[in-house]
């Protein structure tokens, strides 16, 4: 057991006894999320997940709530963990936790992955959703791409100047956020919500032995249009990111994925989605391509982004794959979405 988790153990040793697990001894797990740690429970089939930053800014008890009940909703999809307990914001855990069921499957090896975890999104797509007034803590955005394209142009503003980029690089994507703003002001189609996780990466899943696919990372959940789920599992600047479960699509792999989904989902959701799956693409990437510029930077320094908490071989990874996001080369690769 590590130090930390050592100190970690004595200090939620009676919240962990409460809820059933005395004498419960926590042993950190290797990964490469940047805002969580997970403890395994020794000898239990648990886990204590413990958020150390907000990628949104959101404060500490916001944050907990929706995660929670993130968890809590998703949980009759059978295509996500289970959630036993929440441990409140305290010194110990200064974003609280959660005491989540433990997957013991296999990240995604290959494109022939992808049809299962295309049904495990939509097994979670395809749950009832609450009343509006039931709907919060989490989110619920009607047209989902006005709120992205604000959150692509706040953090725009902040890091694009300083991200290194090429002339050619910055216009291309000083570009794409103008058709993103456009676009979004005038789709109003998307009237369609599920509960969605928004951080779809391959590294996200764990494959079951079975056949099923079980979405373990409920960090960002919203109700809003699910190809925002569907882009996000098969472009390549996500797809790539993880470095143990980075995978490289061709156009045949990524239709599989969508054609497993919209098998899989209400005809309603299908014939609302479909349209929109191109569109989502485009504004996924320049999400995720703003969050590499903010990451780039803000990881560079000590504090709850610095990369050292990755690890040397992760932290290597996600810096490539970002550099090479950010080239002139790999934004004009990108370009095949905007054909």
């Amino acid at each position: 057991m590590s130090n930390s988790a050592a100190r970690l153990s004595i200090a939620l040793a009676a919240d962990l006894s409460a809820i059933g697990f005395p004498d419960a001894e926590l042993e950190l797990m290797p990964g490469t999320g940047v805002s969580h740690n997970h403890y395994r429970i020794t000898g239990t089939d648990w886990i204590l997940r413990a958020a150390h930053l907000s990628q949104s800014g959101m404060e500490a008890a916001g944050q907990l709530a929706i995660q929670a009940a993130a968890f809590e909703r998703a949980a009759p999809s059978g295509a996500t963990p289970k959630l036993k307990a929440i441990l409140p914001v305290s010194e110990a855990l200064p974003r609280g936790g959660l005491i989540v069921e433990r997957i013991d499957g296999r990240l995604p090896q290959s494109a022939a992955d992808l049809p299962d975890m295309a049904r495990a999104l939509a097994a979670i797509h395809s749950l009832p959703i609450p009343k509006h007034s039931e709907r919060a803590p989490i989110l619920h955005h009607m047209n989902p791409f006005v709120p992205l394209a604000a959150n692509v142009k706040a953090t725009l503003e902040v890091y694009l100047s300083s991200a290194g980029l090429t002339a050619k690089g910055q216009a291309m994507i000083e570009d794409r956020l103008q058709w993103l703003i456009a676009t979004a002001r005038h789709d109003m189609g998307a009237t369609t919500s599920c509960l969605t996780v928004s951080d779809a990466h391959p590294g996200n899943f764990r494959m079951l032995d079975d056949g099923r696919a079980v979405f373990v990372d409920l960090e960002k959940p919203a109700y809003t249009c699910p190809t925002i789920d569907l882009a996000h599992a098969v472009i390549g600047i996500s797809s790539a990111w993880d470095p143990a479960a980075g995978l490289v699509l061709t156009a045949a792999d990524r239709q599989a994925f969508v054609d497993a989904w919209l098998e899989a989902v209400p005809a309603s959701v299908a014939a609302m989605a479909e349209p929109r799956i191109l569109m989502a693409r485009r504004a996924v990437w320049l999400r995720t391509i703003s969050f590499f510029m903010k990451w780039r930077k803000e990881s560079a320094v000590q504090g709850p982004w610095s990369a050292e908490r990755l690890g040397k071989e992760a932290a290597s990874h996600f810096r490539s794959h970002v550099d090479a996001s950010l080239s002139e080369a790999g934004i004009l690769a990108a370009a095949e979405d905007w054909a």
